[in-house]
C-alpha cells in the first residue's frame, strides 16, 4: 500500500499533483466549464482577434496518468490573436485554454493561456473553447464564424433532509449527485 499525505493538512507537505487528482475527482475527471469563457468578435470592433469573456474552467491532465485536473480562472476579456486566413478556400481553426505546467509533462510555463491553433486536434492539458470557421476571402473573424463546444454543463443534484438509510443522520443535508 502507498499510502499519499492527505491533502490540505495544516502543515502537510504534499506535491500539488495531489490536489489536481482531489479535482479531478470533484469533476468527474471531465474538462468542465462551469462560467464565462465565452468567445465573441472583438468587441471594439471586429478584426483577426476574439474576445474570451472572464470565467472559470476544469482542465484535465492528459500529459501523464493520475495527473488530476487544473483550476482556472480568468477575471477579465481576453483579446486572443487568430493569426492568417488560408491562403485559399476554409480552414476550422480551435481556441483552446492549455496548461503549461513542466511538472505535470507539459511545456515550461507553469501558466495557462487561451491560444488559436490551425486545425481541430487538441494538444495535452488544453480544452476546446471555440471553433472558428476561417476563409480566404474574411476580412475579420465574425460572431458568424464562431461556434462554441466548450464542455458546459453542471452536475445533476438530488437534495433531501432524509438520507437513505445507513446513508447518514436523519435531518441532515443529503446531496446525491
Amino acid at each position: 500500500m502507498a499510502l499519499e499525505t492527505p491533502v490540505w493538512l495544516q502543515a502537510g507537505v504534499y506535491p500539488a499533483r495531489l490536489d489536481r487528482r482531489a479535482l479531478d475527482e470533484l469533476f468527474r475527471q471531465q474538462n468542465r466549464v462551469m462560467r464565462g469563457i465565452v468567445v465573441t468578435q472583438r468587441a471594439a470592433g471586429a478584426n483577426f482577434t476574439v474576445d474570451v469573456s472572464p470565467g472559470a474552467m476544469v482542465v484535465r491532465v492528459t500529459s501523464q496518468p493520475n495527473g488530476g485536473a487544473f483550476l482556472l480562472f480568468s477575471t477579465a476579456v481576453e483579446n486572443v490573436p487568430a493569426g492568417t486566413s488560408p491562403g485559399s478556400g476554409t480552414r476550422t481553426d480551435t481556441l483552446i485554454a492549455e496548461v503549461n505546467d513542466p511538472n505535470a509533462g507539459g511545456a515550461a510555463g507553469n501558466n495557462w493561456v487561451l491560444r488559436i491553433i490551425q486545425g481541430t486536434t487538441i494538444p495535452d492539458n488544453a480544452v476546446a473553447v471555440a471553433r472558428l470557421a476561417r476563409t480566404n476571402t474574411e476580412s475579420a473573424i465574425l460572431n458568424a464564424a464562431i461556434t462554441d463546444v466548450a464542455p458546459r454543463g453542471e452536475w445533476s443534484w438530488t437534495v433531501s433532509q432524509n438520507p437513505p438509510s445507513g446513508k447518514g443522520i436523519p435531518g441532515d443535508l443529503w446531496v446525491q449527485c
